[in-house]
């Protein structure tokens, strides 16, 4: 279980960092229009793709994923989203978290297509 927890805890506090640093510490990138949803929609992505691994289990069940959908692909991403609030040249938007949700539903739907293929990433 370690091998499949450690990718998911390492990715949650990139997730965190990335999210919730002051907007000056960002490192300046090539911008193009939505860069900063598409960012947004690969972190959430990963995200719940990589915790749905850590439970991967034969009776890994639709309760399971889902309970795993809402904790990472809805509730963090909204949560994050306003703590952003109170850092330092970061702001509230809510096109974020539907990118957010987006990704997380994204990494549900490709964790369940993969799991039922019987693919060796999951």
């Amino acid at each position: 279980m370690l091998q499949r927890l450690l990718p998911a805890l390492l990715w949650s506090f990139g997730v965190a960092y990335a999210i919730l640093s002051p907007g000056s510490d960002i490192p300046d990138i090539p911008k193009f229009p939505g860069y900063d949803k598409v960012i947004h929609i690969t972190l959430f992505l990963g995200l719940v793709f990589l915790w749905n691994r850590v439970w991967k289990e034969p009776e890994n069940n639709f309760k399971k994923i889902s309970i795993n959908y809402l904790v990472f692909g809805i509730f963090f991403p909204i949560f994050t989203e306003y703590l952003q609030m109170s850092v330092p040249d970061r702001s509230f938007d809510f096109l974020d978290i539907v990118a957010n949700i987006s990704g997380g539903t994204i990494g549900t739907i490709l964790y369940v297509y993969l799991r039922n293929r019987q693919s060796k990433l999951v």
